[in-house]
């Protein structure tokens, strides 16, 4: 079986449950939240938990990763300030998105973020590779390679009817949670967007404009804004214990 068409069968497997989940007249019916484990980093009791919704395939998401993950793991996640929870969804191209979520689940709860890492890090090459029709699951098998799983390991997870449906729980929890893009972030239990107010692209949380230091905060998840962001949840959160 060809990688291209292992992703279709998997991406199948993930898109038509959620199809028919999101015609359904019970929503909260849609994801088993009581079974639903995610993947988190960081200390269970941190002050502050942050939730993003991402995509492999999005080119936002990665440099996300690239500009911001790369100090909010040392100086927030590590030292146990904040929680972080990464929820991986399908965005175009579908194919890619879904085969590189379900390479993290292949690689199980202990390497996942590492996983996840290298995924957004190999998303270039792995998009060169479709453009030129080359070596697509050279890259795969490239990823899996540091992450323990062999391209056998990594050929039943595209085709395992759980990993699949996971992804499309995870999709469902997105609806609940009205992630409208990626990268959107849930901090302390509510839902980080973008809006346009009074002419303005701004970031809302809670359905209000999110105030900082009496500024509201341009609608870009860049480092300089999403260091205020978290310094702002982290100083509220200080000062209710």
């Amino acid at each position: 079986m060809t990688i291209l068409r292992a992703i279709q069968i998997a991406l199948l497997a993930l898109v038509l449950p959620v199809t028919a989940q999101a015609q359904s007249s019970a929503p909260a019916e849609l994801v088993p939240l009581n079974t639903y484990t995610d993947y988190a980093i960081g200390s269970d009791t941190a002050p502050l938990e942050i939730i993003e919704y991402a995509s492999f395939a999005c080119p936002a998401c990665k440099n996300w990763h690239d500009q911001v993950w790369s100090w909010l793991k040392p100086e927030f996640v590590d030292t146990g300030r904040v929680r972080f929870v990464l929820r991986p969804i399908v965005t175009p191209p579908n194919e890619v998105a879904a085969a590189s979520a379900i390479m993290a689940e292949c690689a199980g709860p202990d390497r996942y973020f590492e996983a996840s890492g290298l995924l957004f890090d190999a998303q270039p090459d792995i998009f060169d590779a479709i453009r030129n029709q080359g070596d697509v699951l050279g890259v795969y098998h490239g990823v899996g390679a540091n992450i323990g799983v062999s391209p056998e390991a990594f050929s039943a997870c595209l085709q395992d009817p759980a990993k699949s449906q996971r992804i499309g729980e995870t999709i469902a929890l997105a609806g609940t949670d009205e992630v409208a893009g990626t990268p959107t972030f849930v901090i302390d239990g509510q839902t980080l967007n973008r809006a346009m107010i009074d002419g303005e692209a701004i970031l809302v949380w809670g359905g209000e404009p999110l105030i900082v230091n009496g500024e509201r905060l341009p609608a870009n998840y860049g480092e300089d804004n999403f260091r205020r962001i978290v310094l702002h949840f982290l100083n509220e959160s200080d000062s209710d214990q």
